[in-house]
């Protein structure tokens, strides 16, 4: 199954780091979890995976609320 992922609207945190990437942003995992802890970055969390909407990345990531 290969997932393209520059066409997912929500992806978890590996899948987010490596769109970012590919946008050109560099960002890392311990990053994005940080972010996630301090309440920074919304996300929808299944057991134990983070779910994370790329337009929430993009508006955490421009510093917009």
């Amino acid at each position: 199954m290969s997932d393209n992922i520059m066409d997912m609207n929500v992806m978890n945190m590996k899948q987010t780091v490596a769109r970012a990437k590919a946008s050109g942003i560099n960002i890392s995992e311990y990053t994005l979890r940080r972010a996630i802890k301090m309440k920074e970055l919304p996300c929808k969390v299944i057991g134990r995976t983070y779910l994370i909407h790329w337009d929430s990345f993009l508006r955490w990531i421009s510093c917009e609320q």
